[in-house]
């Protein structure tokens, strides 16, 4: 089959040539027959026709030559691909299997290309495309031709508008409104004329199509790119020079009183904004500023008008021009940070090959990688953009741009946007951002379609009705993004292929038609759209599908969705769905009806509980120490009971093997567990307590037969339902440590025991402790965002010192933030769970009536924001860090949790110079290698393209993160700079960063990877996961079990002068003062029993003193392990 289809390429690569053999001798003898008649003539005319065609022509031969050699490239490569003829001697069954992936982290090819891969042609942006000097391209030929065709198929809808208009008005008899449609009928048959002879001409010029841009591109990436780019709103300052090479309208008649005059209007969407004076030389020079309000696209048309006194003194158009606002400022954009990175800024690859670069271990002298400010042999970094910008908003962009169909004009462009966000600081430094989350959307849900309500920024066709929609706004599935409009969802009969509904019976499996459709691969060559996902195919391209019987169009990778409706449209689907569903009905009433006691009988059946759905829990087993002397069995078990504390692969709540068995996962993801687990997780939740007075907020009770209790990720109880208990086992070392189970041999006779009374009735306990607002005073604020406030607290009873977030209830439930609350803290006990060296510990949570509070551990160093504000990092420091970093996210992703919030802000740098990662609220949980999720959120600079892109996102964007974590500590700036987040945004999926050319090649290297917008092929995205970036050079000389155990001295100290000083934190923040604002509203008792099991309380221990003739250095180890859960109270 391959061999096949290797050879049909190949046949078609070879008419490619012919053809383009063809063209080639036809332009020259074109441009031959030019210069012919230049020597023939004076005439001033024809001369300069001439001249243009000439132009023309070469500018066609040239692209042409080119083509011929990526063709003939391209044949050669499919002849040295091609399998070797079979030998003798040879395996019969066909050829070997290919080589294995490349697991070792230097195998990874990184996001750009190699220097062995020859020089890339240049990237030209959308700006450039439609501008008359850039020469054509692939790309250029493409864009025009899916403009030209999308234009043209306008234009004839807006033709059919005015001609029914024109009937009614007929009818009407209004005579004046008759003329005016009839000029504007007139004006649109001449507009329609000019795009089909420019449409002709890139029509004639197509020749190859884009195979590695069809083989790269996601499916719809494109499509979501543009959606990216939202109507802008601002003032577009514009300045009409002079037009050249123009096709002017012929004179009707020849009279030296009869003459040409020009016209320039300017249309923004659709509505004339401005326009020059007439001109006879075809030069203006005038200045149009335009206030622009939420808009994507202006209109350039020419007009010529015949003056005089034999002149009708109509307007005929003779030249279009489109320009997008969107690709002003995005060349705005690179225009900017093409100045600013001049001389010594360049590109991963140019930085490979510089000589000059050294390894990883050498540093330029300054006080950091590149000085304070950058190199200080070039005289700092990147050019400052307090001034870069404002010049830029002065010139703006000149160039000559092209017109359709023939001709240019020269523009001076710029536009200047308003009511963005801007960042807090210049754009060359770094500054404080804070997170983003998108909302969740409604979900309308119609045959496991999830429909959600979406804003289009283009053209978009309903899949159902195949009509265009409004104001392109509609539903689009979040799974397979079926769309259509908003009243066409409840009809759609197809079935969602989303894994969560395939189970699901579809409307469509009701219908007996099963016509597949015979779809055929085409190169898209006109306006059309995809009858499933409803985006516009993609022109000159071969990744499109049409059905050679109905004559459907779609994407590729949308095919295999569309149903096997062949000849029926949806509408017709869904009347036959309407009338099976009512003959059913039908059926059903005449049906006999079965007697009345038989189904009461079947009834009471069916409510008889179940005798084996539940079985009563097995008592506990005796507790270690107790009932027992020095010496004694109890002494024994208590050994044994602390040196195998494990998770046994056992079943959890849904069935499946325990995710954090400790068979599948590195060591950080088995976490310590003591025994009993498998028993208490038969014993029902207690009542979570509150750490206020609930009584307006009743629990309402346990269940009146026990169930089983929720379990967690890795298939425990939740601690708040572990610890929920008013008092505790005193022989329990941890409180949220279940008790042992008792040998597999004694399981059966101990299931079989009847329930024992509570042991805790019969021993002396201790009363666990509550926590609550009255245990603090608060010190001063820390820090604010988008979801809270931080706040330094002391304990009255201790006089401990802590950092207490707060979060209102009221806009967590307005946000639909509750589980991602409870999630949160989910997160914090896992971090507690080993006390990771560097993840933010966790003191308490609690709860009032109208707010919920984080009790954290407090790291009086600030973060690292602020130390690299005040004095850039060396390269020592910055690998210190980082390495700290990446083993805090090697913990999280071994535990199934992404992080997804990563930067400077959000790392705090304790008193003894370690990093401690803090602020768990955009964490998703069971995200282990292979799973996606698809919430937007992150902060803009360190979101990764994936997640721009609204595609399914894994672990690898935290990776992403950490590049570019990397890249500011390493540097002192963001590698995705941009004036507001749009900016960025477009920074993110367009822009290569820059690096100093005297930068080590090492960390080039792995910047180079990290940042590859590539997520299959980013370091650290296998399965190996952050082992693959510890083995890069770049870490080469980095002990990673020296760093976990802190062995490695850190580079700097932070420095306080007491205890409560918060010099080390942003005095924007500290300045305020620490108090709570009022909170006016009353949640109903259903919103406060969202909260129910938030409280949570550390445990801590009180350690009794044994005889210890057995004691051991197990025991020391185990000792000093539970002391240091208690060591901050």
């Amino acid at each position: 089959m391959a061999r096949l289809e290797s050879s049909q390429s190949l046949g078609e690569i070879d008419a490619k040539i012919l053809d383009l053999e063809k063209r080639i001798r036809t332009q020259e003898s074109y441009i031959a027959a030019s210069e012919k008649i230049n020597k023939a003539t004076s005439n001033a005319e024809v001369l300069r026709a001439n001249e243009k065609q000439i132009r023309e022509s070469q500018r066609t031969l040239s692209y042409f030559k080119t083509a011929m050699r990526d063709l003939q490239d391209r044949r050669a490569q499919l002849l040295s691909s091609r399998p070797p003829q079979p030998q003798p001697g040879d395996h019969p069954h066909g050829p070997a299997l290919p080589p294995p992936p490349p697991t070792s982290a230097d195998d990874y090819s990184g996001g750009y290309a190699s220097p062995s891969d020859g020089p890339r042609p240049k990237q030209y942006s959308n700006l450039d495309l439609i501008k008359a000097e850039t020469p054509y391209t692939t790309a250029k030929i493409s864009r025009m031709l899916e403009q030209l065709e999308f234009k043209l198929q306008v234009e004839n809808q807006y033709k059919k508008a005015i001609q029914q208009m024109t009937k009614l008005y007929q009818a009407d008899g209004d005579k004046k409104s008759r003329a005016d449609a009839d000029v504007k009928r007139i004006e649109s048959d001449k507009k329609i004329q000019l795009l089909q002879v420019a449409l002709k001409r890139y029509r004639n010029l197509h020749i190859l199509d884009e195979p590695q841009a069809d083989d790269d591109r996601q499916p719809g990436e494109g499509d979501r790119k543009d959606n990216l780019r939202k109507p802008l709103s601002g003032k577009l300052h514009i300045t009409i020079r002079e037009a050249r090479d123009l096709d002017h309208a012929p004179l009707l008649k020849r009279s030296s009183k009869v003459y040409l005059e020009t016209t320039v209007v300017i249309k923004v969407e659709g509505t004339a904004r401005a326009s020059t004076l007439s001109s006879r030389t075809d030069r203006w020079n005038q200045d149009f500023e335009i206030a622009v309000d939420k808009a994507n696209e202006v209109e350039i048309t020419l007009y010529d008008r015949q003056a005089g006194s034999s002149g009708d003194g109509s307007a005929t158009p003779i030249g279009l021009l489109w320009i997008r606002l969107n690709d002003v400022a995005e060349a705005l954009r690179r225009q900017r940070v093409g100045t600013e990175g001049q001389g010594v800024w360049v590109t991963a690859d140019s930085a490979m090959q510089t000589p000059g670069a050294g390894g990883a271990g050498m540093s330029p002298p300054g006080d950091g990688i590149y000085g304070a400010g950058g190199d200080p042999r070039y005289g700092g970094g990147r050019a400052s953009a307090d001034a870069a910008p404002n010049q830029m908003q002065a010139e703006g962009i000149t160039a000559w741009f092209a017109v359709e169909p023939a001709g240019a004009l020269a523009l001076d462009v710029n536009f200047v946007k308003e009511n963005v966000r801007r960042r807090p600081v210049d754009a060359g430094k770094l500054g404080r951002q804070g997170a983003v989350r998108m909302r969740p959307r409604e979900v309308h849900e119609m045959n496991g379609h999830k429909f959600v309500a979406r804003q289009f920024y283009q053209i978009m066709m309903c899949a159902y009705c195949s009509d265009f929609l409004l104001k392109a706004s509609g539903y689009q599935c979040e799974d397979c993004r079926y769309t259509c409009h908003r009243e066409c969802y409840p009809k759609v009969v197809t079935k969602c292929i989303s894994k969560s509904n395939a189970e699901t019976e579809a409307d469509e499996d009701k219908i007996n038609h099963r016509i597949p459709h015979r779809f055929e691969t085409m190169t898209n060559m006109r306006a059309n759209w995809c009858c499933h996902c409803g985006y516009m195919l993609p022109l000159g391209r071969k990744n499109a599908k049409k059905c050679s019987e109905c004559d459907i169009t779609c994407h590729a990778s949308c095919a295999h969705l569309v149903p096997d409706f062949c000849g029926m449209t949806m509408e017709k689907a869904n009347i036959l769905l309407h009338q099976i569903q009512e003959i059913k009905s039908h059926q059903k009433q005449l049906a006999p009806k079965p007697k009345k006691q038989q189904s009461s009988a079947t009834s009471a059946y069916a409510q008889q509980p179940q005798p084996q759905n539940w079985a009563p829990p097995p008592p506990p087993p005796p507790l270690p120490g107790a009932g027992a002397g020095a010496g004694g069995p109890g002494q024994q078990d208590l050994y044994q009971d602390f040196n195998n504390m494990q998770i046994n692969p056992a079943k959890n709540g849904h069935g499946r093997t325990d995710s954090g068995s400790s068979a599948g996962y590195p060591p950080g993801a088995a976490p310590p567990m003591a025994p009993g687990y498998s028993q208490q997780q038969q014993q029902p939740p207690p009542p979570p307590k509150a750490s206020y007075d609930a009584g307006p907020y009743p629990y309402e009770g346990a269940p009146a037969k026990p169930s089983p209790p929720r379990l967690d990720p890795y298939g425990r109880p939740y601690p708040d339902q572990q610890l929920g208990y008013a008092d505790q086992r005193p022989g329990s070392v941890h409180s949220g440590l279940p008790p042992q189970p008792a040998p597999p041999s004694h399981e059966p006779q101990v299931a079989q025991q009847p329930q024992k009374p509570n042991r805790q009735s019969t021993q002396p306990v201790r009363q666990h402790r509550k926590v609550g607002l009255d245990d603090f005073n608060f010190l001063a604020v820390l820090g604010k965002g988008n979801f809270g406030k931080v706040m330094l607290a002391e304990e009255k009873r201790t006089n401990g010192l802590y950092a207490i977030k707060v979060l209102k209830k009221e806009f967590i439930i307005e946000n639909d933030e509750v589980e991602s609350t409870q999630s949160e803290k989910r997160v914090f006990l896992t971090a507690a769970r080993e006390r990771h060296p560097f993840l933010l510990g966790l003191h308490s949570c609690f709860q009032t009536e109208t707010r919920v509070y984080f009790v954290m551990e407090y790291v009086s160093g600030g973060d690292l924001m602020l130390h690299i504000q005040r004095k850039q990092f060396s390269l020592r420091q910055a690998k210190f860090y980082a390495a700290e970093v990446l083993l805090a996210l090697e913990y999280f992703h071994a535990n199934g949790i992404i992080y997804r919030d990563l930067k400077l802000d959000n790392i705090l740098l304790t008193l003894d110079g370690h990093v401690k990662v803090a602020d768990y609220g955009l964490c998703k949980e069971e995200m282990y290698y292979g799973q996606t999720t698809g919430t937007f959120c992150g902060t803009p600079e360190f979101m990764a393209p994936e997640i721009l892109l609204e595609q399914r996102y894994g672990r690898a964007v935290d990776w992403w993160a950490f590049g570019v974590l990397m890249y500011e500590m390493l540097l002192g700036q963001s590698p995705f700079r941009g004036d507001d987040e749009d900016e960025i945004f477009d920074a993110i999926l367009e822009d290569d960063p820059l690096y100093p050319v005297t930068m080590p090649r090492d960390a080039v290297s792995i910047l180079q990877k990290l940042l590859t917008r590539d997520p299959n092929r980013r370091l650290g995205s296998g399965q190996n996961d952050a082992e693959d970036i510890k083995a890069h050079p770049f870490f080469k000389d980095t002990n990673f079990d020296d760093v976990f155990h802190k062995r490695i001295p850190p580079p700097y100290y932070p420095q306080i002068s007491n205890s409560t000083d918060v010099s080390n934190f942003d005095s924007e923040f500290t300045r305020e003062q620490p108090t709570l604002t009022p909170v006016h509203g009353q949640l109903s008792l259903a919103d406060q029993n969202q909260f129910v099991g938030f409280s949570w309380v550390r445990p801590y221990f009180i350690l009794v003193s044994f005889p210890l003739p057995w004691y051991g250095p197990a025991d020391q180890r185990w000792l000093i392990q539970v002391a240091n859960w208690a060591d901050d109270l």
